[in-house]
């Protein structure tokens, strides 16, 4: 029973060592939809991350339907 629990507690560290050392913090998403003169809608989305190195990246995307 100790060998089964030392186990699975050595195989949540690992994971959660794994998971955090590399990933990106996102810190803030925001979305925007409006009108087009057409009839359609556009859609913008921005979200910031913090990366693990402290810089920030920020992703913007645009959409147009019909």
């Amino acid at each position: 029973m100790k060998k089964a629990f030392a186990t699975l507690f050595a195989a949540a560290i690992i994971t959660t060592a794994v998971f955090s050392v590399g990933c990106s913090t996102e810190t803030s998403h925001e979305e925007k939809t409006s009108p087009t003169l057409t009839g359609g809608q556009k859609h913008e989305e921005t979200t910031t991350y913090r990366n693990p190195d402290g810089s920030t990246t920020i992703d913007h995307s645009k959409s147009t339907s019909h």
